[in-house]
Order: structure tokens, then C-alpha cells, then sequence
């Protein structure tokens, strides 16, 4: 009894303390508050834009994006969001047609007070609004797990002023929204209020944002708790004040997508939170950002994650029966991989924590993501071998947050073993992919290592590439028509891909559709694929084909193009500038060598010069060399990239470089009847 009369009175002292302080803050907390967008109220000057003169790409225009999160005494996150945008052509109807995903299982959150509308200008200069019929929202399932709400915005169509807005209510307080001021089209003004009360700490991390334009935060009281307590319901102890926290950022510009990027989210304007303490009067402090060896440790202790690898009779006498007899770990570590990815179907399922035992998911042989990487780890353990697992955060999903031990932020499960002298990352949800290879969505720079007696980040390392050699023997006829013998080697990433691109064809129909598109109305006249199910091996095409249009005839001269396959037609980097870097994820070469004999009694009249170019640092080189023997004309054409990435100050020399490479693949071969010295005189 004393210590709840401490406890009363200490709040009642701190509540003191906070009201003398608000009266004298209250006349600034008054100034500061902002104007709200008031709904349906639309400037004259936004309904007769036509254009935007900041993007001339531009095909909506996010007018305003406000978000605001509050807290209710139960612990619930009220998120609500009005956003209001400009449609400016057809590409920009996207933006009408709204979808708002959320977390459905246990009634964890719920969408609801939805509203949207459209408005135009009339020809007689009044304003027209088509309000959302409530019957076409629909409330769909996604997996299970994830819902959505789906809507469209009534008659769209360029010049219109479309906005909707609606209520989120999170049953789980350490969930606070992330949030994003940039989209895929320029922003006029996108804003963010946190109304977060006194006992609850966030950690708030901010990505490529160097100031807002509006940043404010002012204490308050809680109103949620001053109501509910006037109604006299059943609330947590707590402190009656909250700080208002305002994050604004104005003429924000569009971040769209561009090629070999991770994902926009990486780049992206935005604000995240993390729940980092929690304290009530008359109690400990419960610090809910743990240190990353607190996580190792919990982890460690959970049942659908560290103890699923110290059971499992079933996996561990397989195991031991697959490395019977194995000298080496690296003899081990394949035996114990390759039964993995051959035996378990990946159902497409990410994530951190097991959905079910590992023995009902070998049983079943099928898994999400978890089951297979602890899996793999749980049998190469029980083989005599230190493996780890390692938490990612796939290229998808953004880059990993180093700072916090934030386990939100991971979303897939790679094995770690330590072979000797080396280590490696294993991911065996595909079973097309070799031990050497990791899924393209992993390569997103580091891992954190669950080991609780010394967890800690780890490199993700690529020793992949993308290898291709394409061979091409051929014969051309004074016709036009060429008859060919086409060798493809395709290693390392190629090869997976190839091998992916195979897995639900016909082999015939994966070279027709594949390679021969490349030749116009290409025959193909016999083939085989050697090393199709041998991963470790280059996969190799032997075909044989024929084409009557790929050289054209003119009077007494041929043109044809020497590229047969693989022929590069456009630059991928389009824009003059970029403020991104450039990823691919991996190096790569490729060569291509061309033995042509040409038609009895033409010559060479015209040949792709000779071409060495480099981008700076040796990152890459192209080269290309041609010559004529008797009527044999020979071509080797090579481009090796030696890094995966490149930086945005280094955009301008990889774009020229590809600007180069599409031009020397352009060149044509001219033959004309006669030899050169009688050329032209026939």
C-alpha cells in the first residue's frame, strides 16, 4: 500500500510539473499548429493545371500526402491518411486505383472510415465531384496472413482531382508506420505527424533526408488518455503528456525506377520507426531495442527459430548418412546441400520464423524460406560442421539498418558453414542453383550472423558471375540465306538462368523462343542441351539452323549484321543523369566469336573496324576484332564488366561505354560481287 501511495503520488507531482509547463508553453503550441487539408476544398489553380514544369515526365502529381499516427490508452496505433493527387494523362490513372495491404491475422489491424472522390471542372467553370460508392470497395484476402482493401476512384481521366483517405488501427504498439515522402511521381508537400505518448520511446532513422522543411516537436497532453479516462474506462498507468512530432518536406522530385537498381525503397525519402523503451511510473524501464547479443540470445531460445536445430531425429540420421564415408567438410557441405535443394520445395515464403517443425516440413517436403535454411544449418550440424544462420534483408525488401538491432528489418534465412579455412553462404531454395551461387536477391552487401556467443555482421560476397561464350560457324549463300552451327556456353548466373528459363519448357520451344527470335524466320533444323541437370557444369547448346532474311541482297552487294545472337540494340541507361548507383548484382563476361564463309566470288566491302574500349579503373572493357582470309570472314566480339557496382559520379562513363558497344553492334558487313579492285565496275 505504501509503495502504490508512492507511486500515485509521484504521478501526481510529475502531472503537476507537466500542467505548469504547458500553460506557459500553450500560446506557441497555439501558433504552431498547422493549417489541415480540408477535404473536397480544391484550389482553382490545381484543377486547370495542365502540366508540370519541374518533370515533364510527370504523369500525376502527388498535390498532398499527410499521415498521422496516435495512440489510444488500450495501446492501439491510430494511423489515418489523406492523400490528394493531380492526374495529368492516362499513365497517371494508376494513381486512382488505390490498394491498401495490411496484417489480418488475430485481427491485428483493420482498415476502415474509407473515403475518396473526383473532381473536374465542368465546361461552365463549376466544380464536378464523383464521391466513391462505398459497395466498390473490396476487402480481399492475399495469403493468409495479409489483406487488402481495393478501390478505383470514379471517372478518370486527365485534368482531374482525385483523393481518398482512411483509418488504420495497429492492436500492437511496436508497430509504428514507416513513412514515405517520395513516390514514383514529384510531390508537392508530403507530411508526417507522430502524436507519441511520454512512456513510449522511438528510435527514428531517417534515409536521404539531410534536413525537412518542417520539423517541430511540442509537448502536449494525451488527449486519448484525458478522454478515456473522463469515461471512466480501464487504462494502463501511464503519463498524461505526449510530444506532437511534425515532419514535413516540399517539391519533393520523383524517384523512379531505373535499371539494375535494388529497389526504390533504398533511396527513397522516408522516416522509420523502431520501439525503444518503454517506462511506467513505479516500474522498471522495459528497453525493447535489445543489444545484438541480447537478440542472438533470444533467438537462440525460440522455439520457430534456434530450437528448431537442436532436435529432429529424422534429419540428423539423414545427415549422418549422407556424410558417411566423406572425407573432406567441402565433400559434406555438397552431399548435405544437394539432398536439401533436391528434396524440398520452396513454397515462395519469406521471412525469419519457422511456420511450422522442421519434421513436418520434411515430411511434407515443402517449406517456406525459414524451414529450409534451418534445415540446411540443423544437417550440416549434425554432419560435424559449424553452420550458423544468417539473417538477410533481400534486395527487395532494402538495405539492412546496422545501428539497431532491429529484427523487423530481415526478411529471409541464408546458412552459414565454416569450411576450414573458408566460409560460405548457402541458400538451397532452388534446385537449379549450385552450392557457389546465391539467389540474385541476397546479394545486398551483409548478413547478420545469429551465433549468440558472437553474433556480428558478415559480408554477403558474390564469387558468381554472369559467363556466356556464344560460337557460331556458318555459311552464307550468294542468296542471302544463311545455314549455321550455334555453340552457347553459359556459366555462373547465365547458366542458372538458362536453366530456369528450361524448367517448365520444351527444349525446342526454350531455343525457338529463346535464341532463333533473334534471326527472322530462323528454322531450326536439329539440337541437343548437354549439362542440363549437371548445376555445377556450364549449360551447352549444340543446335544447327537456317535463315533466308537475316542478309539482305541489293543489286550486287550482301549487308548483314555479324551479331547473330546476343546482338546489343539499345543502351539500358537511358537518362542523361542519374543520382543512383548502378547495381547488377554481379560481374560478367561474354564473348562472341563468328566464322563466316562468304558467297564463291564476292569480297569484303565494307568491315567492322577493330575497337578496344575501357571504362576507367579497368571496371570494364569491350573489345572487337574482325578480318578476312580468303572468303573466310572471322569476328570476336568481348565485354567483360569487372564490378557489380558503380557509383553515380561514375554513370556518365558506364552510359557512354553502353552508347558505344550499341553502335558497334550496328555496324554491318557489306559484300559486293567481284573482288575490290573490279568492285563496283560490274
Amino acid at each position: 500500500m505504501l509503495a502504490f501511495m508512492s507511486n500515485r503520488h509521484l504521478q501526481k507531482n510529475r502531472l503537476a510539473v507537466y500542467t505548469m509547463g504547458l500553460c506557459l508553453l500553450f500560446p506557441a503550441l497555439l501558433l504552431a499548429q498547422p493549417d489541415s487539408l480540408k477535404w473536397g476544398e480544391v484550389p482553382a489553380v490545381d484543377l486547370e493545371m495542365t502540366a508540370f514544369p519541374g518533370d515533364s515526365n510527370a504523369t500525376a502529381i502527388i498535390l498532398s500526402d499527410l499521415g498521422a499516427v496516435s495512440f489510444t490508452a488500450r495501446g492501439e496505433i491510430i494511423f489515418t491518411r489523406h492523400q490528394r493527387i493531380k492526374i495529368l494523362s492516362p499513365a497517371g490513372y494508376q494513381w486512382g486505383n488505390v490498394t491498401i495491404p495490411f496484417y489480418a491475422e488475430n485481427r491485428l489491424q483493420q482498415v476502415d472510415h474509407i473515403r475518396g472522390q473526383t473532381l473536374r471542372l465542368a465546361a461552365d467553370g463549376s466544380i464536378r465531384c464523383d464521391t466513391l460508392d462505398q459497395q466498390s470497395i473490396f476487402d480481399e484476402d492475399v495469403d493468409g496472413e495479409y489483406r487488402r482493401i481495393r478501390f478505383s476512384l470514379p471517372t478518370l481521366e486527365p485534368g482531374v482531382v482525385v483523393e481518398y483517405s482512411y483509418r488504420m488501427v495497429s492492436r500492437n504498439y511496436t508497430f509504428l508506420h514507416d513513412w514515405e515522402f517520395q513516390t514514383s511521381e514529384p510531390t508537392r508537400y508530403s507530411e508526417f505527424r507522430a502524436d507519441i505518448p511520454e512512456h513510449l520511446k522511438y528510435v527514428m532513422v531517417r534515409q536521404r533526408i539531410a534536413t525537412f522543411d518542417v520539423e517541430e516537436s511540442t509537448l502536449g497532453l494525451w488527449s486519448a488518455l484525458m478522454q478515456e479516462s473522463k469515461q471512466r474506462r480501464t487504462i494502463f498507468l501511464g503519463f498524461p503528456i505526449s510530444t506532437v512530432h511534425r515532419w514535413g518536406l516540399r517539391n519533393v522530385p520523383a524517384l523512379r525506377p531505373e535499371p539494375f537498381m535494388t529497389t526504390p525503397d533504398d533511396f527513397c525519402a522516408r522516416i522509420r520507426f523502431q520501439l525503444s523503451k518503454i517506462t511506467r511510473l513505479g516500474q522498471s524501464d522495459f528497453e525493447y531495442i535489445n543489444s545484438w547479443e541480447k537478440l542472438a540470445e533470444e533467438l537462440t531460445k525460440e522455439k520457430r527459430f534456434g530450437q528448431q536445430l537442436a532436435r529432429h531425429a529424422v534429419l540428423r540420421r539423414q545427415a549422418e548418412k549422407l556424410a558417411a564415408g566423406l572425407a573432406t567438410p567441402e565433400e559434406k557441405m555438397r552431399a548435405i546441400y544437394d539432398y536439401v535443394r533436391a528434396t524440398m520445395a520452396w513454397n515462395g515464403k519469406r521471412g525469419v520464423y519457422t511456420d511450422e517443425d522442421l519434421d513436418k516440413a520434411f515430411k511434407a517436403r515443402r517449406g517456406g524460406g525459414p524451414e529450409i535454411a534451418l534445415m540446411l544449418t540443423a544437417m550440416l550440424r549434425f554432419a560435424g560442421l559449424d553452420a550458423y544462420p544468417v539473417l538477410i534483408s533481400t534486395r527487395d525488401n532494402g538495405k539492412s539498418v546496422k545501428q539497431y538491432s532491429i529484427l523487423t528489418q530481415f526478411n529471409h534465412v541464408l546458412t552459414y558453414v565454416k569450411l576450414g579455412d573458408h566460409e560460405r553462404l548457402l541458400d538451397a531454395t532452388d534446385p537449379l542453383r549450385p552450392d557457389d551461387l546465391l539467389p540474385v536477391a541476397a546479394l545486398n552487401e551483409a548478413g547478420w550472423l545469429v551465433d549468440p556467443n558472437n553474433p556480428k555482421w558478415i559480408d554477403i560476397p558474390n564469387t558468381g558471375s554472369f559467363m556466356r561464350h556464344t560460337s557460331v560457324l556458318a555459311n552464307l549463300a550468294e542468296n542471302g540465306s544463311i545455314t549455321g552451327h550455334l555453340l552457347l556456353n553459359a556459366g555462373g548466373y547465365n547458366g542458372l538462368f538458362e536453366r530456369d528459363s528450361l524448367r517448365h519448357k520444351k527444349e525446342e520451344d526454350y531455343l525457338r523462343e529463346r535464341w532463333l527470335h533473334e534471326l527472322p524466320d530462323a528454322k531450326l533444323d536439329s539440337f541437343k542441351i548437354v549439362n542440363r541437370d549437371s548445376t555445377r557444369k556450364p549449360l551447352m547448346i549444340d543446335a544447327f539452323f537456317s535463315t533466308a532474311d537475316h542478309a539482305q541482297v541489293a543489286g550486287d552487294k550482301i549487308y548483314f549484321y555479324p551479331i547473330f545472337f546476343g546482338c546489343r540494340t539499345e543502351n539500358p541507361f537511358k537518362r542523361s543523369e542519374r543520382t543512383l548507383p548502378v547495381d547488377f548484382g554481379y560481374g560478367s563476361k561474354q564473348s562472341y566469336t563468328l566464322n563466316l564463309t562468304l558467297p564463291e566470288g564476292y569480297s569484303v566491302l565494307e568491315l567492322p573496324k577493330n575497337i578496344l574500349l575501357s571504362l576507367p579503373n579497368a571496371d570494364g572493357q569491350f573489345r572487337r576484332i574482325a578480318a578476312v582470309e580468303g572468303n573466310q570472314l572471322q569476328l570476336m566480339s568481348q565485354l567483360v564488366v569487372r564490378k557489380a557496382r558503380f557509383t553515380p559520379e561514375e554513370y556518365q562513363a558506364l552510359r557512354e561505354f553502353y552508347d558505344r558497344i550499341v553502335a558497334a553492334h550496328a555496324e554491318q558487313v557489306v559484300l559486293q560481287r567481284g573482288t575490290l579492285a573490279n568492285a563496283g565496275k560490274d
